[in-house]
């Protein structure tokens, strides 16, 4: 049986950020980071109210859920956010939203850091470094650029000429 729209719950949508950016993690480590947080800040009742969780993860932005009119406290909650997977991290939110939909747009893409030229077996090819630490290699062909794509573990004996 299906619920009438005014009878669902409202939530609300928050995108954050997670610094430094080259912090590894998923769903489930921020989201016993968060919950920490909030539990120690509000206690088991207000935490419960708020019903955080994380939604998605992209990159260092996340989108977490809560109820709707606590998002203010959790947003003051995540400002204390110390430690994600037992390393320094801080959380800064950017935007709440009513639709996950419309934060997903927010997010950005994955933008590169340097562009530069590598030589592989005396094969010169341009190169752009991502902060993921994905490498796009790109050979340039007699009428268009052949893209090869490797990873940092792959260039630690390859030398680099930018």
């Amino acid at each position: 049986m299906r619920m009438r729209p005014s009878m669902r719950e409202n939530f609300r949508y928050l995108l954050i950020r997670v610094v430094p950016e080259d912090l590894r993690f998923d769903s489930l480590d921020l989201y016993r980071s968060v919950s920490d947080v909030v539990e120690c800040m509000y206690g088991d009742l207000l935490s419960a109210q708020i019903w955080p969780s994380v939604i998605l993860v992209s990159g260092s932005y996340a989108i977490i859920r809560c109820r709707r009119g606590l998002e203010s406290p959790l947003e003051t909650a995540l400002a204390t956010v110390t430690i994600i997977k037992d390393k320094p991290a801080a959380v800064h939110t950017m935007l709440t939203s009513g639709t996950v939909r419309s934060l997903r747009e927010r997010i950005p893409k994955e933008r590169a850091v340097r562009q530069g030229k590598v030589i592989i077996s005396k094969t010169s090819y341009n190169a752009v470094f991502y902060s993921a630490g994905k490498i796009d290699l790109k050979e340039n062909a007699m009428y268009h650029e052949i893209p090869r794509y490797i990873t940092e573990e792959d260039t630690e004996d390859h030398y680099y000429d930018e």
